[in-house]
């Protein structure tokens, strides 16, 4: 059976630049960057090798496979993923890139690879949203050699833990974002520093990120099962005091 695992180097890890040449002498094969295709027999050498570089291992199934959850409702197995792992080495490229995934919710497994769920139903109609198909057609624009592996699964339950994390740090930058751009526009308007037209127009642009993040958040919580609501309140306040200045 073949396996794959992707890495993300730590900072304090001092021979991080020696980690693919040892991949390549336990016999492994790069398919990019830092995604490698692994023997069965040779996967234990790999995570140990791999130690605390939050290895993530990873195997295709031919079924699709739902997400599982324990008594308490926390996650213990993400279901079939849709891994992509692509090129961009020119700043547009990445650019680019950076906006679809913006309205992507995916799962970051380290540069130039992310991984969404196979399960298209929790995806809504008006497709605000990009799932795997879009993305896949989106990305071939600016990486026609973009790699794709369907029902792919996570082999090593201690991934599951980092890979949630992840998620929300997402969810949570992408809210201190907004919440500072809101603090800074009503600051800016008491003062006296914006003028109403302005003022309607950033919070429109403030407004639009805002409900791509509760969108987002929505599908993380019917995916994953995952609980932003304390977090996705935190904007309001702010949007109530600006709200309260524009109509003065």
């Amino acid at each position: 059976m073949v396996f794959y695992v992707v890495y993300r180097a730590s900072e304090e890890f001092k021979n991080r630049r020696l980690i693919p040449r040892r991949l390549k002498a336990l016999g492994c094969r790069r398919i990019r960057g830092s995604f490698w295709e692994v023997d069965d027999e040779k996967v234990n050498d790999v995570l140990k090798l791999l130690q605390g570089n939050q290895p993530i291992l990873l195997r295709r199934l031919r079924e699709i496979r739902k997400p599982k959850f324990d008594k308490e409702s926390n996650l213990i197995d993400f279901g079939s993923l849709v891994v992509f792992v692509y090129r961009a080495e020119e700043k547009d490229e990445m650019s680019k890139i950076r906006k679809l995934l913006k309205r992507a919710p995916c799962i970051r497994l380290c540069r130039a690879v992310y991984a969404f769920s196979q399960n298209h139903s929790f995806f809504d109609s008006k497709k605000d949203l990009i799932d795997a198909r879009g993305f896949w057609m989106l990305i071939q624009e600016i990486d026609k050699n973009v790699k794709v592996f369907p029902r792919m699964v996570i082999a090593n339950s201690e991934s599951v833990t980092v890979l949630l994390e992840r998620v929300k740090m997402r969810i949570e930058k992408g809210i201190n974002d907004i919440v500072m751009g809101y603090r800074d526009l009503y600051r800016r308007a008491v003062n006296g520093e914006i003028d109403k037209r302005n003022l309607r127009e950033e919070q429109l642009k403030l407004d639009r990120k805002f409900n791509l993040i509760k969108k987002l958040s929505s599908f993380y919580e019917k995916w994953l099962r995952m609980d932003f609501s304390n977090t996705i309140t935190r904007p309001y306040p702010f949007i109530r005091k600006i709200r309260s200045i524009d109509k003065k």
